[in-house]
Protein backbone atom coordinates (compact mmCIF):
# COMPACT_ATOMS: atom_id res chain seq x y z
CA UNK A 1 0.00 0.00 0.00
CA UNK A 2 2.72 2.40 0.74
CA UNK A 3 4.88 1.56 -2.32
CA UNK A 4 1.88 2.18 -4.05
CA UNK A 5 1.40 5.73 -2.66
CA UNK A 6 4.92 6.46 -3.18
CA UNK A 7 5.22 5.58 -7.11
CA UNK A 8 1.38 7.29 -7.44
CA UNK A 9 3.45 10.46 -5.32
CA UNK A 10 6.38 10.41 -7.50
CA UNK A 11 4.54 9.71 -10.59
CA UNK A 12 2.72 13.03 -10.31
CA UNK A 13 5.67 15.25 -8.56
CA UNK A 14 7.26 14.38 -11.73
CA UNK A 15 4.54 15.62 -13.93
CA UNK A 16 4.83 18.64 -12.37
CA UNK A 17 8.24 19.25 -12.33
CA UNK A 18 8.21 18.63 -16.19
CA UNK A 19 5.08 21.01 -16.30
CA UNK A 20 7.15 23.79 -14.44
CA UNK A 21 10.71 22.75 -16.61
CA UNK A 22 8.82 23.65 -19.68
CA UNK A 23 7.72 26.80 -18.51
CA UNK A 24 11.77 27.59 -17.25
CA UNK A 25 12.64 26.66 -21.13
CA UNK A 26 9.90 28.40 -22.28
CA UNK A 27 11.38 31.77 -20.41
CA UNK A 28 14.76 31.17 -21.19
CA UNK A 29 14.13 30.41 -25.29
CA UNK A 30 11.82 33.58 -25.37
CA UNK A 31 15.09 35.47 -23.74
CA UNK A 32 17.35 33.94 -26.48
CA UNK A 33 14.83 34.98 -29.64
CA UNK A 34 14.70 36.80 -31.69
CA UNK A 35 18.41 36.57 -32.42
CA UNK A 36 20.87 36.19 -35.35
CA UNK A 37 23.18 32.90 -34.71
CA UNK A 38 26.58 31.78 -36.52
CA UNK A 39 26.59 27.82 -36.34
CA UNK A 40 28.22 25.10 -37.33
CA UNK A 41 26.32 22.37 -37.87
CA UNK A 42 27.41 18.42 -37.23
CA UNK A 43 25.70 15.39 -38.58
CA UNK A 44 25.18 11.77 -37.93
CA UNK A 45 28.38 11.28 -40.51
CA UNK A 46 30.17 13.64 -38.25
CA UNK A 47 30.38 15.87 -41.02
CA UNK A 48 30.51 19.87 -40.30
CA UNK A 49 29.17 22.67 -42.08
CA UNK A 50 29.27 26.30 -41.14
CA UNK A 51 25.81 28.35 -41.73
CA UNK A 52 23.80 31.13 -40.92
CA UNK A 53 20.24 31.68 -39.16
CA UNK A 54 17.64 34.23 -38.02
CA UNK A 55 15.14 32.73 -35.42
CA UNK A 56 12.02 34.61 -34.66
CA UNK A 57 9.55 33.72 -32.34
CA UNK A 58 6.08 31.69 -33.06
CA UNK A 59 7.73 29.27 -35.32
CA UNK A 60 9.85 31.90 -37.39
CA UNK A 61 12.94 31.05 -38.43
CA UNK A 62 15.45 31.12 -41.80
CA UNK A 63 18.89 28.79 -42.12
CA UNK A 64 21.58 28.96 -44.74
CA UNK A 65 24.57 26.77 -45.21
CA UNK A 66 28.12 28.10 -46.66
CA UNK A 67 28.95 26.27 -49.60
CA UNK A 68 28.96 24.07 -50.98
CA UNK A 69 25.87 23.05 -49.13
CA UNK A 70 22.90 24.69 -51.60
CA UNK A 71 19.95 23.92 -49.07
CA UNK A 72 17.81 26.95 -47.13
CA UNK A 73 15.34 26.29 -44.42
CA UNK A 74 12.33 28.28 -44.06
CA UNK A 75 9.98 27.95 -41.06
CA UNK A 76 7.22 30.02 -42.00
CA UNK A 77 5.43 29.11 -38.08
CA UNK A 78 2.94 26.76 -39.93
CA UNK A 79 5.66 25.02 -42.08
CA UNK A 80 9.18 24.26 -42.22
CA UNK A 81 10.24 24.42 -46.28
CA UNK A 82 13.59 22.85 -47.26
CA UNK A 83 14.86 23.48 -50.85
CA UNK A 84 17.82 22.82 -52.52
CA UNK A 85 19.04 25.89 -54.79
CA UNK A 86 21.34 23.74 -56.65
CA UNK A 87 18.10 21.06 -58.02
CA UNK A 88 15.32 23.68 -57.29
CA UNK A 89 13.76 20.97 -55.12
CA UNK A 90 11.47 21.73 -52.47
CA UNK A 91 9.69 20.29 -49.47
CA UNK A 92 7.46 21.27 -46.73
CA UNK A 93 6.38 19.24 -43.82
CA UNK A 94 4.52 20.50 -41.24
CA UNK A 95 6.05 22.31 -37.98
CA UNK A 96 4.53 20.36 -35.32
CA UNK A 97 5.62 17.16 -37.10
CA UNK A 98 8.77 16.75 -36.00
CA UNK A 99 10.72 17.65 -32.37
CA UNK A 100 12.95 20.50 -33.82
CA UNK A 101 9.18 22.42 -34.04
CA UNK A 102 9.86 22.30 -29.87
CA UNK A 103 12.69 24.84 -30.10
CA UNK A 104 11.55 27.25 -32.67
CA UNK A 105 7.92 27.53 -31.59
CA UNK A 106 7.60 25.50 -27.82
CA UNK A 107 4.40 26.80 -27.13
CA UNK A 108 2.40 25.61 -29.75
CA UNK A 109 4.08 22.69 -30.09
CA UNK A 110 3.47 21.60 -26.41
CA UNK A 111 -0.05 21.95 -26.77
CA UNK A 112 -0.80 19.57 -29.79
CA UNK A 113 2.19 17.00 -29.02
CA UNK A 114 2.01 17.05 -24.74
CA UNK A 115 6.29 17.68 -24.41
CA UNK A 116 8.18 15.64 -21.10
CA UNK A 117 10.97 18.42 -20.33
CA UNK A 118 13.69 17.28 -17.76
CA UNK A 119 16.74 19.52 -16.66
CA UNK A 120 19.77 18.65 -15.79
CA UNK A 121 22.37 21.38 -14.01
CA UNK A 122 26.65 22.00 -13.75
CA UNK A 123 28.33 24.54 -12.99
CA UNK A 124 28.71 25.76 -16.63
CA UNK A 125 25.93 24.38 -18.61
CA UNK A 126 22.15 23.86 -18.15
CA UNK A 127 20.81 21.28 -20.25
CA UNK A 128 16.87 20.66 -21.09
CA UNK A 129 15.69 16.88 -22.56
CA UNK A 130 12.49 17.22 -24.70
CA UNK A 131 10.52 13.99 -25.47
CA UNK A 132 7.12 14.11 -26.66
CA UNK A 133 4.62 10.61 -27.59
CA UNK A 134 3.97 12.01 -30.53
CA UNK A 135 8.05 11.12 -31.71
CA UNK A 136 8.83 7.98 -30.22
CA UNK A 137 12.28 7.50 -30.36
CA UNK A 138 13.32 11.37 -30.83
CA UNK A 139 14.93 13.92 -28.06
CA UNK A 140 15.57 17.61 -28.60
CA UNK A 141 18.47 18.48 -26.21
CA UNK A 142 18.98 22.33 -25.93
CA UNK A 143 21.77 23.86 -23.31
CA UNK A 144 22.31 27.29 -22.24
CA UNK A 145 25.75 28.45 -21.02
CA UNK A 146 25.28 29.37 -17.22
CA UNK A 147 27.60 32.54 -17.15
CA UNK A 148 25.88 34.38 -19.58
CA UNK A 149 22.38 32.94 -19.28
CA UNK A 150 22.18 32.36 -23.27
CA UNK A 151 21.32 29.50 -25.69
CA UNK A 152 24.46 28.14 -26.48
CA UNK A 153 23.62 24.58 -28.94
CA UNK A 154 21.31 22.02 -29.54
CA UNK A 155 21.07 18.45 -30.60
CA UNK A 156 18.42 16.27 -32.04
CA UNK A 157 19.36 12.55 -31.11
CA UNK A 158 17.35 9.44 -32.98
CA UNK A 159 17.05 6.37 -30.99
CA UNK A 160 19.70 7.48 -28.70
CA UNK A 161 22.34 8.51 -31.28
CA UNK A 162 23.11 11.86 -32.20
CA UNK A 163 21.21 13.08 -35.45
CA UNK A 164 22.16 16.62 -35.53
CA UNK A 165 24.19 18.81 -33.79
CA UNK A 166 24.64 22.75 -33.73
CA UNK A 167 27.39 24.88 -32.08
CA UNK A 168 26.69 28.53 -31.82
CA UNK A 169 29.42 30.50 -32.67
CA UNK A 170 27.92 34.08 -32.42
CA UNK A 171 24.68 35.12 -31.13
CA UNK A 172 23.27 38.78 -31.49
CA UNK A 173 19.96 39.12 -29.79
CA UNK A 174 17.38 41.24 -32.23
CA UNK A 175 15.62 43.96 -30.60
CA UNK A 176 13.54 44.67 -33.66
CA UNK A 177 12.78 42.02 -36.69
CA UNK A 178 11.12 44.51 -38.39
CA UNK A 179 14.65 46.03 -39.87
CA UNK A 180 14.51 42.95 -41.38
CA UNK A 181 13.92 41.94 -45.10
CA UNK A 182 10.26 41.28 -45.04
CA UNK A 183 10.41 37.76 -46.95
CA UNK A 184 13.35 36.81 -44.52
CA UNK A 185 10.67 34.02 -42.86
CA UNK A 186 8.96 33.02 -46.36
CA UNK A 187 10.16 30.68 -49.61
CA UNK A 188 8.60 32.47 -52.43
CA UNK A 189 8.62 30.98 -55.75
CA UNK A 190 10.53 34.05 -56.96
CA UNK A 191 13.22 32.71 -54.69
CA UNK A 192 13.59 29.30 -56.22
CA UNK A 193 16.39 30.69 -58.55
CA UNK A 194 20.00 29.77 -57.49
CA UNK A 195 21.39 33.16 -56.13
CA UNK A 196 17.48 34.37 -55.34
CA UNK A 197 17.04 31.88 -52.85
CA UNK A 198 19.92 33.25 -49.72
CA UNK A 199 19.40 36.21 -48.30
CA UNK A 200 21.68 35.96 -45.40
CA UNK A 201 25.33 37.25 -45.64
Amino acid sequence: FFLRIFVISIIFINHLSSDNLHEDLLNRLDQSFPAEIFFIQTDSSNLDTEGWMIVGKKGLARIEFEPPNHHVMVADGKWFVVHDAQYDRTSYLPLDKGIFGALLNPKEFNSINKLEVSKLDNDSITTYSVVSKSFIGSELKIYFRNSENILSSWEILENGKTSIKVKILKITKLENIKSLNKNIFKFLDSMRADKKAFLGP
